[in-house]
């Protein structure tokens, strides 16, 4: 009776952590460098899940909707499925309604050109975790069409961004999502729009980062809880 009563006491707490996460708050693993230098690979990044809407547990499927994501947010949602319907993590840079093009490279949003600064400060380029030759890309502070400014690369030459001449109208209940490493992220220039109702939550919070130095894994400290701005 003694190891009944322990496991259904273990089996309560198991429960209620898998609803913690999956109603409120979850954690992710960032595998790649598409949010760069936003969020580096080996971030694990904090989810509220209750930014926009409720949903029911353990399905992912939104039942209430009381807040619309906004330009700025980082959202983790539900990719395409054309794309295999992974999770994925990238910036809103338009929501419904918005008219977003480029013209030459240049963003603009509504007509509005998004202020971009570069920034010769380098050290936030340390130890991110991709292989690429980070000397090839610039440090920008992206504003103006947020309520924060925030940091992405750009290829110096020759990268997809500077090339970019299109423009695209966000439907209702839904967002245009990028990702912070501008020419080396496969977001909503690609693939379309986002429904609203695919986003999990707003990202706000890097509990804890790892990297690789040789062959050791090794702490971020200078990255644990580090709040995100959006």
């Amino acid at each position: 009776m003694k190891y009944l009563k322990e496991f259904k006491e273990i089996l309560i707490v198991l429960i209620l952590v898998v609803l913690f996460r999956s109603c409120i708050l979850n954690w992710y693993y960032i595998p790649s460098g598409s949010m760069i230098p936003t969020l580096k690979i080996g971030d694990h990044v904090v989810v509220n899940k209750l930014s926009y809407g409720f949903m029911l547990p353990f399905m992912e499927t939104q039942i209430l909707s009381w807040n619309s994501p906004q330009r700025g947010d980082v959202v983790v949602f539900q990719g395409p499925s054309s794309e295999g319907a992974q999770v994925l993590i990238k910036r809103v840079i338009a929501t419904s309604g918005d008219n977003v093009s480029f013209v030459n490279g240049v963003l603009k949003i509504n007509g509005i050109e998004v202020q971009e600064t570069v920034n010769k400060d380098r050290s936030l380029l340390q130890d991110t975790g991709n292989n690429d030759d980070i000397s090839d890309f610039s440090l920008i502070s992206e504003s103006g069409f947020s309520k924060f400014s925030h940091y992405i690369l750009r290829k110096k030459n020759g990268g997809i961004t500077s090339t970019e001449n299109r423009t695209w109208v966000v439907p209702e209940g839904k967002v245009f999502c990028m990702g912070d490493n501008r020419d080396n992220s496969y977001d909503g220039r690609f693939w379309g729009f986002t429904d609203e109702k695919s986003i999990y939550g707003r990202a706000f919070l890097i509990s804890y980062s790892t990297g690789d130095k040789g062959m050791w894994p090794h702490l971020r400290n200078e990255r644990w809880f580090m709040t995100l701005a959006n």
